[in-house]
């Protein structure tokens, strides 16, 4: 089948201002190549300045991630004919939220960088603790990341705030923090707690939804909020409007924003939010704060409330 490639390039020669061009290249492909293996063949046989990563070619490595009609995938795990009929073209990129070092290779800073920050080792504890099977399921989804990038590159919280740590790093930080072997869980889910942590996460699900190893990062990035709340490391604006959250759901049953921003920032800095307050009532989207009734039923969605916490004392923090 004659294919047209268009590959999206980019040498920035160590200038940030790369202003990337797109180039096309016509291929024959064959049932079961990869999109990896016809850019190994364009680089052999037709342009050799195209710069792509690799290394295993078995969908292990990860060095491979980039966009692929616009979504992250691996070059080598995805069928060129396949995805050509499925979306109709070929267009390569190189993942976003990375720094290109020239086409579609990037710079690996998220997430090798925040790994450093995670601390990806375990720390003894007092006595030996055995590991059972149940133990090792809590935090073996965390353990198959492969490095990618994948999720950082659609990390909408990443794109707005670079130093946010990121979905691959908290997905590894889960590994350790849910590991019963780990000593000192309390010191690092205070570390992941501070700002640009766990808290920062916009939950916008992309993490997971293309995460090529099913590793589920917005899972672990729940886990670790959850276990940071069991240890009482609530005194930040991401747990206090958790807090408010359930609070508001308790007392009325549905959200009530208005208090909730007053709970989650303070008198002080609820003040300062009165210019973009009135922004909103301009547009009809101002929460007035008044008394807000309590749905009909509030006794049963309090019975359920009320239950779940009797479970969760009776869960054991380690």
């Amino acid at each position: 089948m004659e294919i047209t490639v268009k590959v999206k390039r980019c040498n920035p020669q160590g200038n940030a201002d790369c202003k990337p061009s797109w180039q096309s290249y016509d291929i024959k492909a064959e049932v079961g190549m990869s999109v990896l293996e016809v850019l190994l063949d364009v680089i052999a046989g037709v342009d050799p300045s195209l710069v792509c990563r690799r290394s295993c070619r078995s969908a292990i490595c990860g060095s491979c991630a980039m966009k692929i009609n616009g979504r992250p995938l691996l070059a080598c795990d995805t069928q060129i004919i396949e995805e050509y009929e499925k979306a109709g073209r070929i267009e390569l990129e190189p993942l976003d939220n990375h720094r290109v070092i020239k086409d579609l290779a990037v710079f690996q800073e998220p997430p090798w960088d925040e790994f450093d920050k995670i601390i990806p080792y375990l720390n003894e504890k007092d006595k030996d603790v055995a590991m059972t099977a149940e133990d090792e399921h809590a935090i073996d989804a965390s353990q198959k990341c492969i490095m990618c990038g994948s999720c950082n590159s659609v990390c909408n919280a990443l794109e707005m705030e670079k130093n946010y740590l990121g979905p691959a790093a908290l997905a590894k930080a889960w590994r350790f923090v849910g590991d019963v072997r780990e000593g000192k869980k309390e010191k690092r889910l205070d570390r992941l707690s501070q700002e640009h942590g766990i808290w920062d996460c916009v939950r916008c699900v992309h993490c997971t939804e293309y995460c090529p190893k099913d590793v589920a990062p917005l899972s672990a990035i729940e886990r670790l909020r959850d276990k940071a709340m069991a240890y009482g490391i609530d005194d930040n604006h991401g747990a206090k409007h958790s807090t408010a959250m359930v609070d508001s759901i308790r007392r009325v049953g549905r959200l009530d924003e208005a208090a909730m921003t007053f709970k989650t920032l303070g008198l002080l800095r609820s003040i300062g939010m009165i210019p973009f307050g009135m922004k909103m009532e301009m547009h009809g989207k101002m929460p007035h704060p008044v008394v807000l009734p309590a749905i009909d039923g509030i006794d049963e969605v309090r019975k359920i409330m009320d239950k779940r916490e009797e479970e969760k004392k009776k869960e054991e923090l380690d």
